[in-house]
């Protein structure tokens, strides 16, 4: 059985109220460069939205303090996806040899994809891999921006298909309707905006489906005093997309980890838990680890991270998904 999770609804972190200051908020009535007034920017609340299937804000982030089963922060991004001021869209990096290259993307640090795109915010989305046949350049090594790399599962953006679907991969994906879906597209499906997932769905109509946290032969050792209870189940910083029954609205939700006092990670069945907590009836998990961010646009065109990367500093990712200003249809 998944543990319990409970929130604390106390004030955000003073990092996030530096956003407030900055101008995320809405409220402000600013617009990004080249936005129109009348557009909407991402609204950071000062405290968990509670009714999430309930608001009348377009685009709304929180963050969320976990207390149990173990010390957690986590982000929410919630996108109205009925609302005709605002779009959710997938955000690729560029393709370095084309259609015929074995590459798809190249790694992309984060503000750089919000900025080329217009997003109002963005969450990172596919895994990827390195690509044998292309060498690293003398000197460097590891994820740096501009490698070339091959993206897991499906990837389109605007009905460009990046990457095609993957078996092993479930799909997330807008149709032409802007309805989301989860699952492989069938022949004659039109799929707008797609991602996949990355270990496994989390829930399914409802359901929490992720794997149970393994439990093992050896009781594990008292906690000292202060501390927390080590768990059996891998924690790790968690990326999570999920939808409500209607399809109206869409959730990204970044959760820190691998920082001790602050956010030690969740387990699958945990993140799970909390998708299904926040009214998502599907929802799949994302790539994860040090490529976890939430990053958003504030009211002078400005992005920001508005969560703690593991590694300190946000790493260069393919894809993303997220929201952008409505852009206008050809009669």
């Amino acid at each position: 059985m998944t543990p319990a999770l409970t929130r604390r609804r106390a004030a955000c972190p003073l990092r996030l109220l530096v956003g407030v200051v900055l101008g995320l908020v809405g409220a402000a009535g600013q617009a990004a460069p080249g936005v129109s007034e009348a557009a909407v920017v991402p609204k950071l609340l000062a405290a968990p939205l509670r009714d999430v299937a309930n608001c009348p804000d377009p685009v709304v982030i929180w963050t969320e303090r976990f207390t149990a089963p173990c010390v957690n922060v986590a982000h929410f991004l919630r996108i109205d996806l009925t609302d005709a001021r605002v779009e959710a869209f997938v955000a690729l990096s560029v393709d370095p040899d084309g259609a015929r290259g074995p590459a798809e993307g190249v790694l992309t640090l984060p503000d750089e994809l919000l900025r080329q795109t217009g997003a109002l915010a963005l969450v990172n989305a596919n895994a990827f891999a390195g690509i044998a046949s292309i060498k690293d350049p003398p000197g460097k090594g590891g994820w740096y921006p501009g490698r070339a790399v091959d993206i897991e599962g499906l990837a389109v953006s605007g009905s460009n298909r990046r990457s095609p679907d993957a078996r092993q991969r479930v799909a997330f994906w807008l149709d032409d309707q802007g309805k989301p879906h989860l699952g492989h597209p069938g022949a004659k499906d039109v799929v707008r905006q797609a991602v996949a997932d990355w270990a496994a769905p989390l829930v399914v109509d409802g359901r929490n489906v992720a794997a149970s946290d393994p439990v093992t032969a050896t009781p594990l050792p008292e906690p000292a005093a202060g501390s927390q209870r080590p768990s059996a189940a891998p924690r790790h910083p968690r990326s999570m997309l999920g939808f409500d029954r209607a399809g109206r609205w869409l959730l990204l939700v970044v959760v820190d980890g691998r920082q001790a006092r602050h956010s030690l990670g969740m387990t699958l069945a945990e993140g799970a838990e909390v998708m299904r907590s926040h009214g998502c009836t599907e929802a799949i998990n994302l790539d994860g680890g040090g490529s976890s961010i939430l990053i958003a646009c504030d009211a002078a065109g400005k992005p920001v991270t508005l969560n703690q990367p593991s590694a300190g500093t946000p790493r260069p990712v393919p894809v993303m998904i997220g929201v952008r200003p409505a852009r206008a249809k050809a009669r």
